[in-house]
């Protein structure tokens, strides 16, 4: 048997209200960079679906920066860390490791050479180093700043000059390499400056901030030029050149503005997003080849090009982990921590938001098909809500007494299991039979003949009938560690339970008889366990990180996936004889092609 992976559906840019985000561009390879959780994306523009994920940050990334040459990129993480490694290979080999600042990294820049980077942040000796890519050496020195530093931006031809923006409202011109404080500009902007931009050339520089100005200066020599004063409805968070006289600017108004250096008193340009809402506030925003694309809070990508004032294209995905997982037909459907649920087409990779008024507004627990067009999940909203797979629309079906552990689901019917019972419901929300138990249960999974709920502290499995009475004759032996985790075969003859230690048992249902417990090889709690359709194989998730396809026929037989996502996987489904999907904590969704031998 062997388990590959075929595809890779990356998360999009972490996000907090507030603070600008830093996409950077490569027009040699058509590819943004950005952070997302603890990993940097490298993603295609016109196919955002093909991505590199680098994975060796230990904390949560904030930026990541691509060298003017386009082979090495330099990523910097809340530790004060910055890495700078090799993205023209599949290896992404590491370069260099260093640490700038005893806090968060906000901004990295490359000089023309592609040698010196200038990062910035905020720290508690200084707020910004200069170094050489490869040796890590100091090549000057960031100064002038009474508060964190929000930005910087290196002239793209010399002679070079820097300049850093800051909380403390001013900007910082540097001279350099070695570059060292040459002046600082008060007093034109009054709040927070929150981001600064060199022209492709370096005959100007642009500031914006807080304030909704705009202040261009000369990019020599730093003189003041001229300022656009509400420029935006709200703060402006991000600014970058299209070319030496235009630029474009996103801000809180939920607005992207076209902006020429000869006419700044008007935009030549403005494109809107739908509505005016605090989802839709743009924290960054990037010029490529083709289009705008632009970042708003909830972590969507918008396209904007001249053609339209509004997005012609946007790329949905996760920025929180993912949670749920589930997949009916061709579509696969997957919840995050953050209670978003969204719909992926399994060929084309695309994802499409699940919405309505009922959404969910915390983790969800899970997500089952329940109809041949109807899904259900279960969130610590206490709710149960429905989900429409044709119009992709979600309406509240049940409120829950306590908070749900688990949801499991059979054709017409599913089992949500809380602190103290566990209940079937029909189709529409309706309990059809509930039973108060005398333990606290951990996992559920349920049929069209058998619900089993498995018991947190014996660690012993019951399995019960649709209508919750005991099903005789169907004794199971305990497991070894706290069940996590239970599926039925599709022919209803086997029952997987996953363990917290890493453990599955297989047991026969009919006879209530353990067939295997050599299916031992994850090293954490399982989080899901599929079976395919041949009632043979099963695949199962851990949060070990891996990835394990098994076989009831030959147990000692397994083959792994080592590494799939970091953090830990959080789900993992059969979308086919012989492909499956898993998702985790890194907000991602992998595809696997399963051969066997």
């Amino acid at each position: 048997m062997s388990l590959e992976k075929t595809a890779t559906i990356a998360a999009n840019p972490s996000t907090t209200r507030g603070l600008s985000v830093h996409l950077s561009y490569d027009p040699r390879t058509n590819r943004i960079a950005y952070a997302s959780g603890k990993s940097i994306f490298l993603r295609s523009v016109d196919d955002p679906s093909k991505c590199a994920q680098y994975t060796r940050h230990k904390a949560a990334t904030t930026v990541a920066t691509f060298s003017p040459s386009g082979y090495y990129v330099a990523s910097g993480d809340e530790s004060g860390i910055v890495r700078v490694w090799d993205c023209a290979s599949d290896d992404l080999i590491l370069k260099g490791e260093y640490p700038i600042l005893s806090g968060r990294i906000n901004a990295i820049a490359w000089d023309a050479d592609s040698k010196r980077i200038i990062a910035v942040g905020d720290g508690k000796e200084r707020y910004g180093h200069c170094f050489t890519y490869d040796s890590g050496n100091t090549v000057g020195e960031i100064s002038g700043h009474t508060s964190q530093v929000n930005a910087v931006a290196i002239r793209p031809c010399r002679p070079y000059r820097a300049a850093t923006v800051s909380d403390d409202a001013g900007l910082v011109f540097y001279q350099g390499p070695p570059f060292k404080f040459a002046q600082s500009v008060r007093g034109k902007h009054t709040n927070f400056v929150r981001d600064v931009k060199f022209s492709p050339s370096g005959g100007h520089v642009v500031s914006v901030g807080a304030d909704r100005s705009i202040v261009l200066y000369e990019g020599k020599t730093g003189q003041f030029e001229r300022q656009i004063s509400n420029a935006h409805d709200g703060g402006i968070f991000a600014v970058d050149w299209c070319d030496e006289k235009s630029f474009v600017t996103c801000s809180a108004d939920s607005t992207v503005r076209l902006w020429s250096v000869d006419s700044p008193k008007k935009p030549e340009k403005t494109w809107k997003m739908g509505s005016k809402t605090t989802a839709n506030q743009l924290l960054g925003v990037v010029r490529t080849k083709d289009y705008v694309i632009a970042l708003n809070l909830s972590g969507d990508l918008y396209y904007f090009d001249d053609s339209s004032e509004s997005a012609v294209k946007t790329v949905f995905a996760h920025q929180k982990s993912i949670t749920a997982l589930s997949v009916l037909a061709d579509r696969v459907f997957t919840g995050s921590y953050d209670g978003r649920i969204l719909a992926w087409d399994s060929q084309g990779k695309q994802g499409k938001l699940v919405q309505g008024d009922d959404a969910h507004t915390n983790l969800v627990v899970g997500i089952c098909p329940v109809a041949k067009d109807r899904l259900v999940s279960a969130a610590w909203d206490d709710t149960v809500a429905s989900i429409d797979a044709s119009a992709l629309h979600v309406s509240r079906l049940a409120s829950l007494e306590e908070q749900p552990i688990q949801i499991a689901a059979s054709e017409g019917f599913f089992a949500v299991i809380t602190e103290s019972k566990v209940a079937v419901h029909s189709s529409d929300g309706k309990i059809a039979c509930e039973l108060k138990l005398a333990f606290t249960p951990s996992a559920v999974a349920i049929s069209k003949s058998y619900v089993v709920v498995s018991d947190s502290a014996t660690f012993k499995s019951h399995v019960y009938d649709k209508n919750l009475k005991p099903a005789s004759g169907k004794d199971l032996k305990p497991m070894r560690g706290k069940p996590s985790f239970a599926k039925i075969s599709p022919d209803e003859n086997f029952l997987a339970v996953g363990d917290s230690n890493g453990k599955i048992f297989c047991y026969n249902l009919s006879s209530g008889e353990l067939v295997t417990s050599r299916w031992a090889f994850h090293t954490s709690r399982i989080t899901s366990i599929s079976w395919n359709e041949d009632n043979d194989h099963v695949i199962a998730s851990s949060l070990d990180t891996n990835l394990i396809v098994y076989s009831v026929s030959k147990p000692v037989r397994n083959v792994k996936a080592m590494n799939t996502h970091k953090e830990g996987v959080s789900g993992v489904e059969w979308i086919g004889p012989n492909r499956a999907v898993s998702v985790g904590a890194d907000a991602c969704l992998k595809f696997w092609d399963v051969v066997f031998k």
